[in-house]
C-alpha cells in the first residue's frame, strides 16, 4: 500500500513484465558485454607490444646488412660478394622466423654510388587479436648505409737528427752517425709499417672508388731536402745566384802562384786564411768574405767546380737542401707573437717566390767557410735525407717502406724547418696547389681541395726524439748563424746568451709554423719518442689528446697503429 496516498503498490503479474523490472543480476550482464572491447584493447596492446619488439629487431638486422655491406662495396655495382655479405649480417641478427614472422627476403640494391640500400617487409602473428578478425600485423623496414668518401693526405714530419740512431735506453750523443741495434730509427721503421697496414683497407677503398690515400715525408734536422722538389716544381723558385759565407783567393808574397798553393793546400780544411802551409808560401792566400756565388748550373745538379776551393779539381753536386728564404729577425724576438709578421717570408706557407729574397738557394755545404776555424762549416752528408711529395702508394708497401728504410739520421734539431715544409707539402693553396682547386682527375699530382666531389682530409704525423737545438756555427738551413745573424739580428751579448736568445726565437718561428700548418686545415699530430712532450709540442697538437709523449719502442708502434684507425675510419651515416 502506498504509505502516502494510502494505495497499494502495483506489481506486474505476466513473466516479460516481471522481468522487465527485475534489476537482479544487472551487473553481470554489463560486465559480459564491457569484457569484449576490454578483451579487444588489451589483447590489441599485447599483439602490438610484440610487433614492435619484431619491427625494432627487423630494424637492426637491416642496419647491421648495410654497413657490413657498405664495407665491401666499391662503385656503384651490387656484387653477389656484397649481396651475400649484407643478407648475412640481417639473418644472423634476425634468424628466419625470429617472433613466428612469415618467410620474407630482404631486398638489397645499390641506388648510388658508395650506397647500400635495405627493404624488408613481413608480418607477425596475432594472438588475442584473431577473435576480432585480424590474423597478423605488417611490420616493415628500409635502411640506408652511405660511406662520406673524403680523399686522405697525410705527410709525415720525421726528425732525422743524429740521435734517432741511439736505442731508448742510450744518451742522444751516443751514437750520432752510427746506427746501432734497437735503435729509434727502427722503431719508427716498424711503427711506419704499423701506419701502411692499418690504412691499408681503406687505401683500397678509396682507390676502388676513384679517390686516394697519400702519403708524403719531410725528414729534417738542421736542414730539410726540399730543393729538388721545389726545382722540379718551378726552376724559377731556386735563385741563379746567392750570397754565401765562403772565401776567395788573394795573391800570396814572393813567387808563389795559385798552382803552388793548390799543391800545397790540397786538403782544403788544412791550411789558409792567414794560416801557413809547411814551407810558408801561401800566407792570407784566402780571404774570408761574404761572397755571391753563381747557382744556375748547381742547381740542376751538374757537378759543377766548387767555389772557394784549394784546388780546380774539387767540384761538388747539389745534394737538394735549401737555405731558407728572407725572414723577419726583428719582429721574431722570441717574444709571444704567435703570428708571423708579413716580411717573413720562410713561415708564409703559401706564398710562391716572385723574386730573389722570397726564393730559395741551394744548400752549398762545400762553398761555405769559417773565418773562425779557417775550415768548411761542414760537409753534404748533413744534408737531410730527400722529403718526398704526397703520392699514393697504393698496393705497394715495398716502395713505402723503401723510402722509410732509406732514412739517414744525422745532425741537429731544427723543428721549425721540419713543420715549415710538412704544411708546405700539404697546403692545397701554395707551391703545390692543384691548377683547378676542384679536380675529377686521381691521377693529379697536386693537392686539390676537392677530388672528384669530395673533400680531401689532411693530417700530418709529427715525431721527434729531441728539444729543438740550434747552432751558432754549423751551417744550417738559415745559414751559418755567428756571421749570417738571420734569425738573431742585431742581438749582442756573449755565447751563452745568444744561444739562450737564438733558441727562443727558433721555438717562436715552431710556434708560428704550427699554427701556419693548423690553419691549412690540417688535423696534426705530435709525438715526443723518448724526449719530454714540451708545452709548444703539445700546443703544437690540433687538440691536448693529439699530442703524446712515447717512451718506448712498442708504444711508438702502438700509437702509429692508433693514429692509423683514426684516419682510417669508415664514417657511415644512415
Amino acid at each position: 500500500m502506498n504509505a502516502k496516498h494510502g494505495n497499494p503498490i502495483q506489481r506486474p503479474t505476466t513473466f516479460l513484465g516481471r522481468l522487465r523490472t527485475d534489476v537482479r543480476g544487472n551487473t553481470l550482464v554489463i560486465v559480459a558485454f564491457a569484457m569484449m572491447p576490454l578483451l579487444a584493447m588489451v589483447g590489441s596492446g599485447l599483439d602490438m607490444a610484440r610487433a614492435y619488439v619484431a619491427r625494432d629487431r627487423l630494424q637492426q638486422a637491416c642496419d647491421a646488412g648495410s654497413l657490413a655491406a657498405r664495407r665491401m662495396l666499391s662503385g656503384a655495382t651490387l656484387t653477389s660478394a656484397v649481396e651475400t655479405e649484407a643478407k648475412n649480417y640481417f639473418n644472423f641478427n634476425f634468424p628466419s622466423g625470429s617472433f613466428d614472422t612469415a618467410a620474407f627476403a630482404p631486398v638489397v640494391t645499390v641506388p648510388a654510388v658508395g650506397t647500400v640500400r635495405i627493404t624488408a617487409a613481413t608480418a607477425v602473428p596475432t594472438t588475442i587479436m584473431k577473435m576480432f578478425g585480424f590474423d597478423t600485423l605488417p611490420i616493415s623496414t628500409s635502411c640506408t648505409a652511405t660511406q662520406d668518401f673524403v680523399g686522405t693526405d697525410i705527410v709525415l714530419v720525421l726528425d732525422m737528427s743524429g740521435s734517432m740512431n741511439c736505442p731508448t735506453s742510450k744518451p742522444d750523443d751516443a751514437c750520432n752517425e752510427k746506427e746501432e741495434k734497437g735503435s729509434k730509427m727502427q722503431a719508427l721503421r716498424d711503427a711506419s709499417e704499423s701506419l701502411y697496414d692499418t690504412l691499408e683497407s681503406a687505401q683500397d677503398q678509396l682507390h676502388d672508388n676513384n679517390l686516394r690515400l697519400r702519403y708524403g715525408f719531410v725528414p729534417y734536422n738542421a736542414t730539410v731536402n726540399v730543393g729538388k722538389l721545389v726545382y722540379a716544381k718551378d726552376p724559377s723558385f731556386i735563385r741563379n745566384s746567392a750570397p754565401y759565407q765562403s772565401r776567395v783567393r788573394t795573391p800570396g808574397p814572393g813567387t808563389s802562384t795559385e798552382d803552388t798553393c793548390d799543391a800545397l793546400d790540397g786538403n782544403w780544411t788544412s791550411y789558409g786564411g792567414g794560416g801557413r802551409d809547411p814551407n810558408g808560401a801561401c800566407t792570407n792566400y784566402w780571404t774570408y768574405k761574404r761572397v755571391t756565388l753563381d747557382t744556375s748550373a748547381f742547381k740542376t745538379g751538374a757537378n759543377v767546380p766548387t767555389p772557394g776551393g784549394a784546388k780546380s779539381t774539387n767540384r761538388s753536386t747539389w745534394a737538394g737542401c735549401i737555405e731558407e728564404r728572407q725572414t723577419n729577425n726583428t719582429t721574431i724576438d722570441g717574444g709571444t707573437l704567435t703570428t708571423a709578421p708579413s716580411d717573413a717570408w720562410d713561415l708564409d706557407i703559401n706564398m710562391k717566390p716572385t723574386a730573389d729574397a722570397s726564393r730559395w738557394a741551394p744548400w752549398w755545404p762545400e762553398a761555405e767557410f769559417s773565418p773562425t776555424y779557417l775550415r768548411q762549416y761542414t760537409d753534404a752528408k748533413y744534408c737531410a735525407s730527400a722529403a718526398s711529395r704526397l703520392r699514393e702508394y697504393y698496393d705497394d708497401k715495398k716502395s713505402f717502406m723503401k723510402y722509410v728504410n732509406d732514412l739517414k739520421p744525422l745532425g741537429g734539431t731544427y723543428h721549425d724547418i721540419g713543420m715549415i715544409w710538412g704544411a708546405r707539402l700539404i697546403s692545397s693553396e701554395g707551391l703545390f696547389a692543384s691548377a683547378t682547386p676542384v679536380s675529377n682527375d686521381q691521377n693529379d699530382p697536386d693537392n686539390p681541395r676537392v677530388l672528384r666531389g669530395f673533400a680531401v682530409r689532411k693530417f700530418m704525423i709529427f715525431m721527434t726524439d729531441g728539444d729543438l737545438s740550434p747552432y751558432m756555427d754549423v751551417y744550417t738551413t738559415y745559414g751559418a748563424e755567428e756571421l749570417d745573424k738571420r734569425v738573431l739580428g742585431s742581438s749582442t751579448g756573449n755565447a751563452a746568451t745568444l744561444k739562450a736568445e737564438q733558441l727562443s726565437r727558433h721555438l717562436q718561428r715552431f710556434r708560428m709554423a704550427c699554427n701556419a700548418a693548423r690553419a691549412q686545415g690540417v688535423q696534426l699530430y705530435v709525438i715526443a719518442f723518448s724526449t719530454t712532450l714540451t708545452d709548444d709540442m703539445r700546443n703544437c697538437a690540433s687538440q691536448p689528446s693529439m699530442a703524446s709523449g712515447i717512451t718506448t719502442s712498442a708504444d711508438l708502434i702502438a700509437k702509429f697503429k692508433e693514429i692509423g684507425t683514426k684516419v682510417g675510419s669508415l664514417r657511415i651515416s644512415q
